[in-house]
C-alpha cells in the first residue's frame, strides 16, 4: 500500500517569498495551494491576540519592545520588514476558513483566552489545531476549546515512552516534532500504533522531505511549499 502524500504546511505562510506570519505570506501560501498554514500568536496588552512570532518587536519591525507591551493600537503603526502590517489572528482567520487548516503555535506565557475568541469570533472552530511547546498551555487549550484538536510541539529530544507521557498528560492528538529529531519510520510508527499523529518542522530541503513523506510523516511544515510539493 502506497503512503499517503503529507499535509503541506506553510511555515508561518510562505515565508521564504514573503515576510512572515503576514497576510501576504498567508495569501501567497493559499494562492500556491497548502493544505494548511502555521502561524505563531501573542497577545497584546489590551487583549487582542496577534499573529507574530517573537516576543520581542526588534528582529522584525526594528523597533525595541516586547508585544504583549503594546496596545493593539500601537501595533498597527509597526511594520514587518518594513512594509507589512502585523495581522490579527481573526483577520487571517477569516482568510483561511474553508481554505485550509490552521495550526496555532500558542507561545510560551501568552494566555489561551484571547486566542480562543479569536478563533471563535472568525467561526474557525472547525478548522484550526492549537499547539504549544508547554503542556500547561496545551491543558488550558482543551479546557478552553475541548472540541478543537490540539498538539504538543517538540524538539524530540526525549525517549517515545516520555514524549507519549506528555501527550496523554494534555491529552494532544498528535506531535509536531523537529525534523532532525525523527530517526526513522519505525519512530514514526511508534506514535502513529498508539493514536498519535506526527507532523515534523521545519522541513527546507527536498531530500529531508521526501524522506520523512516516505516515512509516513503526517504534515510538513515548511517556509517553501513549493519546494515541499515538488519533492513528495
Amino acid at each position: 500500500m502506497a503512503t499517503p502524500r503529507p499535509l503541506l504546511i506553510a511555515h508561518r505562510g510562505a515565508s521564504a517569498e514573503q515576510p512572515e506570519n503576514t497576510l501576504a505570506a498567508f495569501r501567497r501560501a493559499l494562492a500556491l495551494g497548502v493544505d494548511g498554514i502555521e502561524l505563531d500568536v501573542h497577545v497584546t496588552r489590551d487583549g487582542v491576540a496577534v499573529v507574530f512570532h517573537d516576543d520581542d518587536l526588534r528582529r522584525l519591525t526594528g523597533e525595541r519592545g516586547r508585544v504583549a507591551a503594546r496596545s493593539w493600537r500601537e501595533l498597527q503603526t509597526l511594520r514587518v520588514r518594513g512594509t507589512q502590517p502585523i495581522p490579527r489572528l481573526v483577520d487571517v482567520l477569516r482568510l483561511t476558513r474553508g481554505r485550509c487548516v490552521v495550526q496555532i503555535e500558542i507561545k510560551a506565557g501568552v494566555p489561551v483566552a484571547p486566542v480562543v475568541r479569536a478563533v471563535k469570533a472568525a467561526r474557525a472552530m472547525e478548522g484550526v489545531v492549537l499547539a504549544s511547546f508547554s503542556v500547561g498551555l496545551v491543558r488550558d487549550a482543551r479546557r478552553l476549546a475541548p472540541t478543537v484538536p490540539r498538539m504538543l510541539i517538540s524538539e524530540g529530544k526525549r525517549t517515545p515512552a516520555s514524549l507519549a507521557r506528555q501527550l496523554a498528560a494534555c491529552d494532544a492528538s498528535g506531535i509536531s516534532v523537529d525534523c532532525r529529531a525523527i530517526r526513522s519510520a519505525a519512530w514514526v510508527r511508534w506514535f502513529q500504533a498508539r493514536g498519535f499523529t506526527v507532523w515534523s518542522w521545519t522541513v527546507n530541503d527536498a531530500r529531508t522531505a521526501h524522506r520523512l513523506a516516505g516515512w509516513g510523516v503526517g504534515a510538513l511544515l515548511g517556509d517553501n511549499p513549493a519546494l515541499m510539493r515538488a519533492a513528495v
